[in-house]
């Protein structure tokens, strides 16, 4: 007889490092009468569009929207409008990697807006637009307050720079205002992504501004992808329309309470020297551990646990003793256990720098 081969054990990794959803606040009904050819807009989703934006706030005539593939897009048709090589951005500091990435394929020099511990407003002269992600701010969870609001606003006219607005994660704290229903001169470009409710595979975002800018952005997307795809508009058109997607945005609200909870509980059990602020929203933790080399942790337990390090968010390549955890995708269980296996991996001397 044959010998019998071993079983092997599947060994999963804890995922901790990119803001997947939760799988269970996907809706679950799909619209199935999907045009094949890529297109800008389908019948009636544009309806479905005001009214989302109108939950945040912002009522625009559908000259004035365009839908995306995915918001890093969004900031990548901005950048190939708006700016040319030397422009001074300013930008969060940290901020979404993502978002680096676009500004430094432009060559545009890049100016520290600090939100370490809160925000830093005393920008330099010259500066043509200001990046920001008010809500739910990417990495460090902080959400900027009114007064700020209002005064980056003022700047804005008074120094004539645009703001380019990323509310990647304003869905989920609708009660905090964006910049863009604030606006009353134009002077902020709006960003919205729907990965973080309805699905990251549809890829679609969303960006609001000025008709005339939105000509020309339609103009710089006609040439790098012809439009969005009819089946991720659909089954967003068909989530809209059934109400699942403003069901599953219910469900995320209270999971990514817990979830957030539960992480803030780990991490003062297995890790109590780390320095953190409790996420006002977004999807992540930024955690500081003075003297890491969080990149060398993450090497050591990526078999196990994966998270994001600090540097990535930072355009100077500072910020290694930090690291990004999300709470949104990991379960319970797997949350607690990931930050067990980091604080066992914390005090080997060679993460230190």
């Amino acid at each position: 007889m044959p010998q019998e081969l071993p079983k092997v054990k599947e060994k999963l990794t804890i995922n901790m490092a990119g803001g997947l959803p939760d799988p269970r606040i996907f809706p679950r009904s799909f619209y199935s009468d999907i045009p094949f050819e890529p297109s800008f807009m389908i019948p009636g989703l544009d309806r479905e569009i005001k009214k989302v934006l109108s939950f945040r706030g912002i009522n625009v005539s559908t000259d004035e929207f365009l839908l995306t593939t995915g918001s890093i897009q969004g900031i990548f048709l901005f950048s190939r409008t708006i700016l040319n090589p030397g422009d001074r951005v300013a930008v969060e500091y940290p901020t979404f990697a993502g978002a680096l990435r676009v500004f430094k394929s432009v060559k545009v020099s890049l100016v520290k807006l600090p939100v370490i511990p809160y925000y830093d407003l005393r920008l330099p002269e010259n500066v043509k637009v200001v990046y920001v992600i008010p809500t739910g701010q990417n990495p460090t969870g902080i959400n900027m307050r009114i007064e700020e609001k209002k005064a980056l606003l003022e700047m804005a006219e008074e120094k004539d720079f645009l703001i380019l607005e990323d509310d990647a994660y304003g869905f989920l704290n609708p009660e905090e205002p964006t910049l863009k229903s604030m606006d009353r001169v134009g002077r902020v470009v709006y960003l919205t992504t729907f990965s973080k409710v309805l699905s990251p595979g549809l890829r679609l975002g969303l960006m609001v501004a000025h008709e005339d800018l939105i000509r020309e952005f339609i103009k710089v997307k006609e040439n790098v992808d012809g439009g969005n795809s009819s089946v991720s508009m659909a089954l967003l058109y068909q989530s809209l329309r059934d109400n699942s997607f403003w069901e599953g945005l219910t469900r995320a609200k209270r999971i990514y309470e817990e979830k957030k909870d539960i992480m803030a509980e780990a991490l003062d059990k297995f890790l109590p020297n780390a320095e953190w602020s409790y996420p006002q929203g977004g999807l992540f933790f930024f955690v500081r551990i003075k003297g890491i080399n969080s990149g060398n942790l993450l090497n050591k337990v990526k078999d196990d646990v994966v998270f994001m390090p600090g540097a990535k968010f930072f355009f100077d390549n500072c910020g290694l003793d930090y690291f990004r955890l999300s709470f949104s995708y990991s379960s319970p269980p797997d949350i607690e256990k990931g930050i067990e296996i980091i604080s066992k991996n914390i005090d080997s001397s060679e993460l230190y720098k």
